[in-house]
């Protein structure tokens, strides 16, 4: 990490944090309106209103950055700097009453992200990393406690989380069975959640596809911050423009194993 920020970065990212999580938390476990998105995906008030408070925050402290959001689109991605904001990540998590639901704030430069942080409201929890500082851990008796990712035997030694198989299309099922396949076992339903515990060493890998820059983008940082590598399936750095395929694991050769296994026959 060689990346020198502004101080005033990682400040806003937990302004925004602070500020999306009472709104998110008004309407957990509520009766909710829940309505489709065009990518069949569900969307609810908690999810607009959300998004809407941090860009407000946005633009009163840094009118010139740019802001990708998920439910309000672009907005001067032309900019150096870009928000990428996911106000509700893990909608179906939310509106079943699940606490896995994350807020996804990340900063990118010129397409490069420069700072994640990961807020859990219902968890009372959040992960920060910026390109100059390490990830750091807020929650369950730490205030700013930097966390670390754990070494890993090999891939078949590996505990593996994905979000749920029903992402994947046809091609990437089949690849991502084959890394199944040769772990040790597999979780599902973890969400955004499955990115921080490789960053606090509790989980060795994650691999999952078919996401938008707002899914990922704050990961990248927050699980290279605590020593580990992420990348898509291909093994490139992720970047505002990547295909949307994500693979994070805690141990480096661990890594390249499961790229190798991801690799199509």
């Amino acid at each position: 990490m060689s990346e020198t920020l502004d101080p005033g970065f990682a400040a806003l990212a937990h302004t925004l944090a602070d500020a999306a999580a009472p709104v998110a938390m008004r309407h957990f476990r509520t009766p909710l309106t829940i309505e489709t998105k065009d990518d069949a995906s569900p969307v609810t008030r908690a999810d607009r209103e959300s998004e809407a408070a941090m860009r407000a925050l946005i633009d009163e402290a840094f009118p010139e950055h740019g802001i990708l959001g998920e439910e309000y689109g672009p907005e001067r991605t032309d900019a150096e700097y870009v928000w990428v904001l996911d106000p509700i990540d893990g909608t179906r998590a939310f509106i079943n009453g699940i606490p896995l639901f994350a807020t996804l704030i990340a900063l990118v430069r010129d397409g490069v992200p420069v700072l994640g942080l990961n807020s859990y409201p219902a968890l009372d929890e959040r992960w920060l990393a910026t390109a100059d500082t390490p990830t750091l851990h807020w929650g369950l008796g730490n205030e700013g406690a930097p966390v670390q990712v754990a070494g890993c035997a090999s891939l078949s030694a590996a505990r593996m989380c994905t979000t749920s198989q029903d992402m994947f299309n046809e091609p990437d099922l089949a690849r991502y069975l084959s890394l199944k396949g040769g772990v040790a076992d597999t979780r599902f339903g973890t969400d955004a959640y499955a990115y921080a515990m490789v960053a606090s060493g509790h989980c060795d890998l994650v691999a999952e596809s078919g996401m938008q820059p707002y899914d990922y983008l704050s990961h990248a940082v927050i699980v290279e911050g605590a020593g580990g590598v992420i990348t898509d399936w291909e093994g490139k750095p992720l970047r505002i423009d990547s295909t949307g395929s994500v693979l994070a694991a805690g141990d480096a050769q661990v890594h390249a194993a499961a790229l190798e296994a991801l690799k199509t026959s």
